[in-house]
């Protein structure tokens, strides 16, 4: 019978020594747990200077709502400036040439001032030895409606040709 004893009164003993060493587990994966938590609230509240949480919370709010409105407004200015950029000219197409064959050195040339669609003008300046006369045309799709030379076509191909590399 002693020895019956002696086994059950281990066992009991063995239980509380589980049950303690449990207790032991538990209490320090709660200090690790709480140690995270204060590190974790003390960056928080880095730089608040005693203001409290809910205050804190309320100007991040604003902050992040007055953001959104700045970031709607420069939205609506990106649109009405690629608007803008549409209509302005983007396309430039240049030749020099010789008009006429008394003169020396290209001093005439052929200017197309082009918008993202192809429409703008076309000016044509002409020296000669006695004058100087600048004729503009209009253009609109690439194309004017009226005579152009072989300089002012070769200016607005060129023009055309610049527009397509540019990046939208």
């Amino acid at each position: 019978m002693g020895g019956i004893w002696l086994v059950q009164g281990n066992k009991t003993l063995l239980i509380i020594y589980a049950l303690f060493g449990i207790s032991i587990l538990l209490f320090l994966i709660l200090n690790i747990h709480l140690l995270l938590v204060g590190r974790r609230y003390r960056r928080l509240m880095r730089g608040v200077n005693g203001a409290n949480l809910e205050k804190l919370l309320e100007e991040t709010v604003q902050s992040c709502r007055a953001a959104e409105k700045r970031v709607d407004e420069l939205e609506e200015l990106c649109r009405e400036l690629k608007q803008f950029s549409t209509a302005s000219i983007r396309r430039v197409g240049f030749v020099r040439f010789n008009a006429f064959s008394d003169m020396g050195s290209d001093l005439s040339f052929a200017l197309a001032l082009l918008n993202e669609t192809g429409d703008g003008v076309i000016l044509c300046c002409l020296v000669s030895r006695e004058d100087c006369r600048l004729y503009a045309k209009p253009v609109e799709g690439g194309a004017s409606p009226y005579p152009l030379s072989d300089e002012e076509e070769e200016a607005i191909r060129k023009a055309l040709e610049a527009g397509s590399s540019l990046k939208r």
